[in-house]
């Protein structure tokens, strides 16, 4: 079972999000604690809205922690330059159907895997 941090801040989206994680048999954390509080090793992927300045920010920490660590963006912007630096495993523009975050998510575990 892997963890899988969901960084959203709509409460109703992330406990959505959250759904489709349980859903695949999978952990979901939900970020609400600072940035610096999620350690390497402590999550397998990372599920966050570029478009929310203080979810950019601690994707953007995690990153540099971690440059291995496959994020899956959703937002209701279209990418920018700053989500395009987190090297995103898939972008994913709301509203999305949710078999589309279950492939995203499905696939980064499953490149995850074959990497270590």
């Amino acid at each position: 079972m892997a963890r899988i941090l969901i960084w959203e801040p709509n409460p109703e989206v992330r406990t959505l999000l959250g759904h489709v994680v349980k859903r695949l048999g999978h952990e979901p954390v939900e970020g609400d604690e600072e940035p610096g509080g999620v350690l390497p090793g402590d999550i397998d992927v990372l599920v966050v809205d570029p478009a929310h300045p203080r979810a950019l920010s601690a994707a953007q920490v995690l990153r540099l922690r971690d440059g291995g660590l496959p994020i899956v963006c959703a937002s209701v912007y279209p990418a920018t330059p700053d989500a395009d630096a987190l090297r995103p495993e898939a972008y994913l523009v709301k509203p999305f159907p949710l078999s589309e975050l279950e492939d995203a998510l499905t696939g980064a575990l499953a490149r995850q895997s074959l990497a270590v």
